[in-house]
């Protein structure tokens, strides 16, 4: 239950000041002093007036410390730090089945240092790192849904710079991407010879490796980010001649096909 209280001083002559004020369970909360500002813990209800959707603490009308959001089933959404108003400092965001999906250091509109996000099962997904404008700088990891890394490299300024590692879903090597200030450069598959005659898919049983080194022109296929295709066929100074390009949506479902054949689009198939 909440009351909410209004207070009103009549200072004799023409001035009039007025102080609002709710009680909830027992807490005084969503105060306004004399002067109309916000102050101490303020809390933000659904239409109904029952589900709280958003909590925080006011320092005459900013926003400061924590500040939680709330999903309607009451698990936590997000929790910011404010400073003066704005939003600086840690920050985690949740999934609505309570799992953490992001976390790090937020400043106004971009992030600062370590970030790390999680997908739905709780696995970490990246761990990154930016530098103070917002931009990956340093070394970035990706994981497999299992938690083996998936890729590991070092970003400049927000570009993919030096060698770049990938790794299959059992830890093994598979793949050396080098960059040249974020430009692609070359690729060196590392591959596995088999001592069995069985067939072995994923090449992961072996006994000596090697390296076929990419550098622009011959067939190859290149990967995303995410271990899914992106171009696959003959390449002529690092472009697709003849092949496909594959493009994917926010959720990394094939979305488009571009087909190539002596370097022109002849074909080109929507999903």
């Amino acid at each position: 239950m909440r009351y909410f209280i209004i207070i009103t001083y009549l200072l004799i002559g023409t001035t009039c000041w007025t102080q609002t004020y709710e009680l909830f369970k027992g807490d005084t909360i969503n105060y306004t002093d004399v002067q109309n500002k916000k102050q101490g813990l303020w809390i933000k209800f659904d239409n109904n007036g029952e589900e709280i959707l958003e909590q925080g603490v006011y320092n005459s009308n900013k926003k400061h410390g924590w500040w939680i959001s709330y999903y309607p089933n009451g698990s936590v959404k997000h929790k910011i730090t404010f400073k003066n108003g704005k939003a600086i400092g840690p920050a985690h965001f949740y999934y609505e089945n309570g799992l953490i999906s992001e976390e790090g250091v937020w400043h106004i509109d971009h992030w600062q240092g370590n970030y790390k996000f999680y997908n739905k099962s709780g696995s970490l997904s990246y761990d990154w790192n930016y530098n103070e404008t917002g931009k990956r700088t340093g070394t970035q990891k990706y994981y497999h849904d299992n938690g083996t890394l998936k890729y590991t490299g070092v970003w400049d300024n927000g570009q993919a710079t030096g060698t770049l590692q990938m790794f299959n879903d059992e830890g093994k090597l598979i793949t050396e991407r080098i960059y040249n200030n974020g430009e692609f450069a070359e690729n060196k598959a590392i591959t596995q010879d088999i001592t069995t005659n069985e067939v072995a898919p994923k090449q992961v049983v072996a006994h000596k490796k090697s390296s076929t080194t990419f550098k622009g022109t011959g067939n190859h296929t290149v990967y995303n980010l995410h271990g899914t295709i992106e171009k696959q066929g003959f390449f002529v100074n690092g472009q697709i001649f003849t092949g496909k390009h594959c493009f994917y949506d926010d959720q990394q479902q094939l979305s488009k096909i571009v087909h190539y054949q002596n370097g022109n689009v002849v074909k080109t198939e929507e999903r």
